[in-house]
């Protein structure tokens, strides 16, 4: 079966649509936590919630600006020191900025950079694909991180029940 290039568009589309969903959904959640907790230190990739997020934040944000040919631009996540909630907020604009790329890219246009002296070329659709996924990986843990520190409340972020909540019309 071969897809037309609007239907391979749509399936990236979904997936950032979905990304944005998950986050969503764990932002909820961890903006009712006390802000002092989220940077409690805790076994992981990053040593606490809030630098893992931070850690998402700094890929989506870089990869985007790279993919706008504006280089590895990251200062806005280095020099970030506000609350949780501000945190939570400017990483929600950047996915929504990460899907509005998404949805009118030109997914087969080669990305060139350099990083650590050496040249890369990338398809803009598998930057794409990385940092979405990426983005799973991440919270994956995230949701670890939460049932250490014994938050109980965790929403369901897996793929399927985006697609299951998009069929019942949950979702717009």
């Amino acid at each position: 079966m071969t897809l037309k290039s609007e239907e391979i568009r749509q399936r990236y589309l979904d997936y950032a649509l979905y990304n944005l969903w998950a986050n969503k959904r764990l932002i909820s959640t961890l903006s009712e936590q006390d802000e002092a907790l989220l940077s409690e230190e805790l076994i992981g990739s990053f040593p606490s919630i809030r630098k893992t997020v931070l850690h998402i934040w700094f890929a989506e944000t870089g990869w985007l600006s790279r993919l706008n040919n504006k280089g590895w631009d990251v200062k806005k996540v280095d020099e970030f020191s506000g609350s949780n909630s501000d945190l939570f907020r400017e990483w929600n604009i950047t996915s929504e900025d990460f899907k509005d790329f998404t949805s009118k890219a030109d997914l087969e246009e080669e990305i060139q950079f350099e990083h650590k002296n050496e040249k890369f070329s990338i398809p803009a659709r598998e930057i794409i694909q990385t940092v979405l996924n990426h983005g799973t990986y991440h919270r994956g843990q995230l949701v670890m991180m939460m049932r250490q520190l014994g938050i109980s409340k965790i929403p369901q972020t897996d793929y399927i029940e985006w697609v299951r909540e998009k069929a019942r019309g949950n979702i717009k």
